[in-house]
């Protein structure tokens, strides 16, 4: 029995397209499911939690990493039972880290046909992430998004160019271990997956199998010229060789801003929220 959990409005309501095309594939082999459509923030986190209450169970994703995030959030014990994705979002950033295909049909019957297999999910605070966590530079930019009229990746890429010559950066003391250390950020991320804003490669080399947090930190260092550089290398996935940049791994890291700001998890935005991360593994997804 798979639980299809959908969020309607994701990818301009291409779930709801693509719902019909597995719905469709699981009838013709006489494959039992269920579909739980979501109806407002959180509710896929609130409906993964309710059929995980008494254990595992085979839950399929139709959404973004938006959905993805919720539905990770919701499961009782992620150790137990199963977890597919059918990308169904805008960026599908995690979908393209785990070479899931974008087309409906092979991706699932890559789920019927294969094996799911243990992969890392970040737990920061009381909340889990998927891919890419962080804060500064591109928490400013999902919040000019929210803002904003514009739709997809022009809306992203509109917010960033802003945030470019708008966002200071600011003091975050970097706990690893015993080692302290202050920095002056632009963004600090913690990483499962390479890329997020829609294909923006943050960590090329992340691994979401290995048992390592994949540590970035971009120095705000002066100059508008010096970010519209760190910018260019982001956007072409070659933020590590810029000399601002340091980038090392671990499996346990805590960032403590000067002040309390907002930090954002698979593209989620939280306030508030106690940014001290451990990679957990064990979680069993179809890749």
């Amino acid at each position: 029995m798979y639980q299809i959990i959908l969020n309607p409005v994701a990818g301009k309501k291409k779930a709801l397209k693509n719902l019909q095309t597995v719905e469709k594939i699981l009838t013709e082999r006489n494959i039992a499911y269920q579909v739980h459509k979501s109806t407002c923030a959180r509710d896929a986190e609130n409906i993964a939690r309710r059929l995980t209450e008494d254990g595992g169970k085979n839950l399929l994703v139709l959404g973004g990493d938006g959905t993805l995030h919720e539905v990770l959030n919701g499961i009782v014990d992620p150790t137990q039972g199963t977890l597919g994705l059918i990308p169904s979002g805008t960026g599908n950033d995690f979908a393209e880290q785990m070479k899931l295909s974008l087309d409906v049909e092979k991706a699932t019957l890559k789920i019927l046909n294969g094996e799911a297999k243990e992969i890392d999910y970040l737990e920061i605070g009381d909340r889990r992430c998927m891919n890419v966590a962080g804060l500064g530079m591109d928490v400013d930019v999902l919040e000019r998004c929210q803002k904003g009229r514009m739709k997809g990746k022009l809306k992203y890429l509109k917010s960033l160019l802003q945030s470019v010559f708008k966002f200071k950066g600011y003091p975050v003391l970097i706990q690893n271990g015993e080692l302290e250390e202050k920095h002056d950020v632009l963004i600090a991320a913690v990483c499962n997956g390479a890329q997020f804003g829609g294909g923006i490669k943050i960590c090329p080399g992340a691994l979401a199998d290995d048992g390592k947090i994949e540590v970035i930190v971009v120095e705000t260092i002066g100059g508008r010229w010096k970010l519209i550089k760190a910018l260019l290398k982001l956007l072409k996935g070659k933020i590590l060789e810029y000399p601002a940049t340091t980038h090392f791994h671990c499996d346990r890291i805590k960032f403590i801003p000067d002040t309390p700001c907002t930090v954002q998890l698979d593209g989620e935005l939280y306030t508030g929220l106690d940014f001290d991360v451990k990679i957990r593994r064990g979680l069993k997804f179809y890749c």
